[in-house]
């Protein structure tokens, strides 16, 4: 066993004294499912005081003190257990579940009475990783990333500008830091007073917990308090780092906000005393600094505090593994979540989704404060927002909607078919046209010509295309891995990729040549003496869709079919990829492979192919990290079933490619419903018909 104050990258077994934290998946990840609950009951009690010897509790709330009781009783040693710093997509009391949690056995940071984990870390410090620490705080500010990352209210700057602004940050009611901080509810308005005085010529901001604009919780100011008529309200849930920025200095009582001051370089005044306070940084000339008792006598820097704080005492859980994590996994992971609330509406109408899609769709979109509607029949008002798959989408366009976000499977699909409604863990949303329709614009088209990569997203490009080659990660991760033997003759090596016939992307990103019998005879005609190795869809080989050449028609052009290898391993024997508009010419860019485009799929055009027509709207030449990076990071979108039940809509690439490794490692059993395997059955004899 080890012990507790090995809690920085050791497992800890634990009980724990109220049910609602024994059922935390935050913990459970922490502690690798070793936590039970404590019981009245005699001899379960009796035999697992024998395997545990640490009791938990949470903050200073009731079960803390029961915790605390029976540890004195049973000869335990007592933990306190409280949220982290950076804690969740969402709110707390709305049920979002804590992406990070603290462990203090002497305390718990919120309580100045005595002293905890956290401010002997900081006061003991010899040295601290502060190119570590400055980069997560550049991360943290650059994204506005906070403790509860909700979807915020769009930041009017016009409020704030040509005047001298004070923020006066409001608690919510009971907050047990403010007791333990040395304040009281009347410090509040002392403080505000305080505010008004220091500051004649301002206007005071008054801000109120996110717990009181949800309608959850009880501030400390009734109206009465604010007639002043240099007193301003903010009602609106602000991002707390836009609002800081705006800010000229700012008082609090015991608010974490405060921290986040100090992380965007403003003044701030401490009316109780919080963690961060008394080390140098903070005014605390209104602060009760006599309950330290003469601790905290040594000046700390920002850096320090940070380093102790975030990356040393608060613990991190990810939402995919369920299993502990870096700060900076979690940032990467919130990263694009936040992003996702910047853009998305209130309100999402969803047409047209099959059954089986709906689920994965919804969890996509699963935000803070986000509604998802599907239809079936009835199409929605043309002023709404609407999200359609594919053909619907362009069909709803064609009708007059002009609020059409359209959907498609992403380039890093999923670990089997979507024609055999395998789930997709990676979609694309674009609300100009799709990647794959070259009669029009994309989104993807327009941040292509735009892309102004920095340093730091290039060298993310750059590791993304070797985690790419060598995992050998493709869209479907389908066929056989095995050794192929490049012909044994002098010739080139062409390979042509099938594609399905009907499909919008042959359809659309196709020109002159749009079916697969066209692009092996031209193929042919262009290279008579070449080595031509023709490979049909997945989907078209597994009966699933049309395109399905005999063996006969496509052996008068190609030398030989290739039909169980994976396409990893065809790129291995041949010198050039053959393609329509197949997302293979792509996969083959990445690994260095000649791509020769017959149509306009969304790589040709920006000079990293050999192209057989021009598309006037690519205006630039691109590098192969900027194509990836807008593709594969920018543009698509990611989720994996295992973040839902942590409330994480979506992901980066990096993790999808991990979990597809997984997954390959260890096969998740894939059960399908009868009525999935019936619908597959008769797709395959429907395309059987039509081939």
């Amino acid at each position: 066993m080890l012990k507790c104050d090995k809690f920085h990258g050791g497992i800890c077994f634990m009980l724990v004294s109220s049910r609602k934290i024994a059922q935390s998946a935050s913990l459970k990840g922490l502690l690798n499912d070793r936590c039970d609950l404590w019981t009245n009951n005699y001899l379960l009690r009796k035999k697992r005081l024998k395997q545990h010897r640490e009791i938990a509790g949470w903050g200073r709330k009731a079960s803390f003190f029961r915790a605390q009781r029976y540890a004195a009783q049973y000869g335990l040693d007592c933990i306190c257990l409280e949220d982290g710093f950076i804690r969740s997509l969402g709110l707390g009391k709305a049920g979002y579940p804590a992406l990070s949690l603290v462990m203090d056995r002497r305390g718990i940071y919120f309580d100045a009475l005595q002293t905890s984990d956290l401010e002997q870390l900081i006061a003991q410090m010899q040295q601290h990783d502060a190119p570590r620490a400055l980069s997560a705080i550049a991360t943290i500010k650059s994204y506005g990333i906070t403790k509860y990352n909700q979807k915020f209210e769009a930041f009017h700057a016009a409020l704030f500008a040509g005047q001298k602004n004070i923020l006066v940050v409001d608690q919510t009611f009971g907050d047990q830091s403010i007791h333990y901080a040395g304040a009281r509810p009347a410090t509040f308005q002392y403080m505000l007073q305080q505010a008004l005085q220091d500051h004649p010529d301002a206007v005071i901001w008054v801000k109120t917990h996110p717990d009181v604009l949800a309608g959850r919780a009880q501030g400390h100011f009734q109206a009465q308090d604010l007639q002043h008529p240099r007193i301003q309200t903010l009602t609106a849930n602000y991002n707390p780092f836009a609002l800081l920025q705006a800010m000229d200095e700012v008082y609090v009582v015991s608010s974490q906000l405060g921290f986040e001051a100090l992380l965007c370089e403003k003044t701030v005044h401490c009316f109780g005393v919080p963690w961060y306070a008394a080390w140098g940084l903070t005014d605390d000339q209104h602060a009760p600094l006599h309950i330290l008792k003469g601790r905290r006598q040594q000046a700390r820097s920002l850096a320090q505090l940070f380093d102790c704080a975030y990356l040393q005492y608060a613990r991190y859980v990810s939402p995919i593994t369920g299993q502990p994590c870096t700060l900076e996994q979690i940032l990467a992971i919130l990263i694009p979540n936040i992003q996702a609330q910047t853009t998305l509406p209130s309100a999402l109408q969803a047409y047209g989704f099959s059954r089986w899609k709906r689920e994965f769709i919804r969890a996509y979109l699963a935000f803070p404060q986000t509604q998802v509607r599907f239809h079936c029949f009835l199409k929605p008002k043309k002023t709404q927002q609407i999200v359609a798959w594919g053909k619907k989408a362009k069909a709803l366009k064609a009708q007059g909607y002009s609020k059409v976000c359209t959907v498609e499977d992403g380039f890093i699909r999923s670990l089997g078919l979507g024609a055999a409604l395998i789930r997709p863990y990676a979609l694309v949303f674009d609300e100009l046209g799709i990647y794959y329709d070259a009669t029009q614009p994309s989104s993807l088209e327009q941040q292509l010509n735009q892309a102004q990569l920095d340093a730091a997203q290039l060298q993310r490009a750059r590791a993304l295309i070797a985690t790419i080659k060598q995992t050998g990660i493709s869209k479907y991760n389908v066929g056989q891995n095995k050794s192929l033997l490049r012909p044994a003759t002098s010739q080139r090596v062409l390979l042509v990729i099938g594609q399905v016939d009907d499909d919008l992307s042959v359809q659309l990103g196709g020109v002159d040549i749009k079916t697969n019998l066209s692009l092996l005879q031209q193929v042919r005609q262009d290279h008579p003496d070449a080595y031509i190795i023709y490979k049909p869809h997945p989907d078209v080989h597994a009966g699933l869709r049309k395109g399905q050449l005999s063996d006969n028609i496509v052996l008068q052009y190609a030398n030989c079919i290739e039909l169980f290898a994976s396409i990893i391993d065809c790129f291995k024997i041949c010198d050039e990829i053959h393609t329509i508009s197949s997302l293979t010419g792509f996969e083959a860019l990445l690994r260095g492979v000649t791509v020769c485009c017959y149509g306009l799929p969304f790589y040709a055009g920006w000079g990293l192919t050999h192209d057989r027509h021009v598309c006037q709207r690519r205006q630039r030449q691109l590098s192969l990290e900027e194509l990836v990076y807008i593709t594969l990071i920018d543009y698509s979108v990611y989720n994996l079933p295992v973040a839902d039940h942590m409330c994480i809509p979506r992901v980066g690439v990096e993790q999808v490619i991990d979990y597809l490794q997984q997954e390959r490692l260890n096969p998740i059993a894939r059960k399908k419903s009868w009525l999935a395997k019936l619908f597959t059955t008769m797709r395959r004899l429907r395309i059987g018909k039509l081939n």
